[in-house]
């Protein structure tokens, strides 16, 4: 695995499903990808799509805080994964995320910090 950094906007709503006994939430973010070449930027013909899966308290987070077109930023563990019917199987890289966050570089965002179990009243 290799730990990836990704900005961009979400591709759709956040996804939550049930895997097993645990929910994951699935979203794609969408990077306007570039480079600069004699100090212009010139961007990517095609943007690419970063396919990312959050867990526990990061995954209700994202579902419950961020909607399509939300720029973000998302810090990750990328692995090789597939899925779907074995007739249909798809292949592709996915980022495991260990941090989402909105890229203040591009929206502002109210904070509202969550409680963890033992410390509520």
């Amino acid at each position: 695995m290799s730990t990836r950094t990704v900005t961009g906007n979400l591709a759709i709503d956040p996804e939550v499903v049930q895997a097993g006994t645990i929910k994951i939430t699935k979203i794609r973010v969408i990077e306007n990808t570039g480079e600069y070449r004699r100090g212009k930027w010139i961007g990517h013909a095609d943007a690419t799509t970063h396919f990312v899966e959050a867990r526990f308290e990061l995954g209700e987070n994202t579902a419950a805080t961020l909607h399509r077109g939300d720029p973000v930023i998302v810090v990750g563990d990328e692995h090789n994964s597939s899925w779907g019917d074995e007739d249909a199987k798809h292949y592709g890289r996915v980022i495991e995320a260990r941090a989402i966050g909105v890229d203040l570089n591009r929206a502002v965002a109210q904070v509202r910090r969550t409680s963890k179990p033992d410390e509520q009243e």
